[in-house]
């Protein structure tokens, strides 16, 4: 496993080398390897983001293909040794080690080491190669461009959820009214009882098991108002559903299922 790992990254450096040398021999711009300066900031798993905007659903952005080994790294020039992750619900350290455009996360998993390769030419992303599983996962991480992300998870969740519940909704059934939004900063618009929400990506808030996608609505002048709804696409990823969720047993945690309709949304074509 370790010489299939070290052959995909001997082709991934081949094809920067490649990348750097299809430049105008006229052109004058430094070369700028990977160094905590240059990568100072937050990273987050694009890759993940896109199928989740495929599918509809963070579950099955998760069962169809894999989890990466974090939804987000942070790079602190200030702390050049080492590099944050996040994965939900856990943040941790990791040593790593430059290498020019490659990095070892140092003892990711098991003793084992992850991987990343810095595009320092054209699309300025990371590559990131792990094989601590069995087998070689590779996913792309960009650099966050939101300047209101807190941590590198806040930034993560910036991106998936413009991915999953950007765009322009419409009620549809009785009761319904004005037009909703769901922000990428996590504000919602045009519910009454509600102006908050955060999709579940990890942990206890999967309430329903695979039943069902969770996100957590509440009202931030609101104390304890923190609610689980479930939430479905429709295989054209045009239609919401939103579920009322309800405890099948109070004494088990968890225990979760689906409660009826609370919003139905048709989401507006852009003009």
């Amino acid at each position: 496993m370790q010489k299939l790992l070290f052959s995909i990254l001997l082709i991934a450096l081949i094809c920067t080398a490649c990348k750097r040398d299809s430049k105008t021999a006229g052109s004058t711009a430094a070369t700028l390897t990977a160094s905590p300066e240059l990568l100072g900031g937050h990273w987050i798993a694009m890759d993940f983001c896109s199928r989740a905007n495929q599918y509809g659903s963070v579950l099955q952005a998760m069962n169809n293909a894999h989890l990466p080994y974090a939804y987000a790294m942070t790079f602190n020039p200030g702390q050049p040794d080492s590099v944050t992750c996040y994965n939900g619900f856990e943040t941790w350290n990791l040593p790593v080690k430059y290498n020019a455009d490659t990095l070892e996360l140092v003892g990711a998993r098991q003793g084992k080491s992850v991987y990343l390769v810095y595009d320092s030419q054209q699309e300025k992303d990371l590559t990131m190669f792990d094989a601590t599983t069995g087998r070689v996962q590779m996913d792309k991480f960009i650099k966050s461009r939101s300047e209101e992300a807190k941590d590198g998870y806040s930034a993560f969740l910036t991106a998936l959820n413009h991915n999953v519940l950007g765009g322009l909704f419409t009620p549809v059934g009785k009761g319904a009214s004005g037009d909703v939004q769901f922000s990428p900063g996590g504000f919602i618009q045009g519910l009454k009882d509600y102006n908050r929400y955060e999709l579940c990506t990890a942990g206890d808030c999967f309430v329903a098991g695979q039943d069902v996608d969770v996100v957590t609505f509440y009202n931030s002048k609101v104390e304890n108002s923190n609610r689980f709804m479930g939430y479905r696409f429709s295989a054209q990823n045009d239609t919401l559903s939103i579920f009322n969720l309800a405890s099948t047993n109070p004494d088990e945690k968890g225990a979760y299922k689906i409660n009826g309709v609370a919003y139905k949304l048709v989401r507006k074509k852009p003009q």
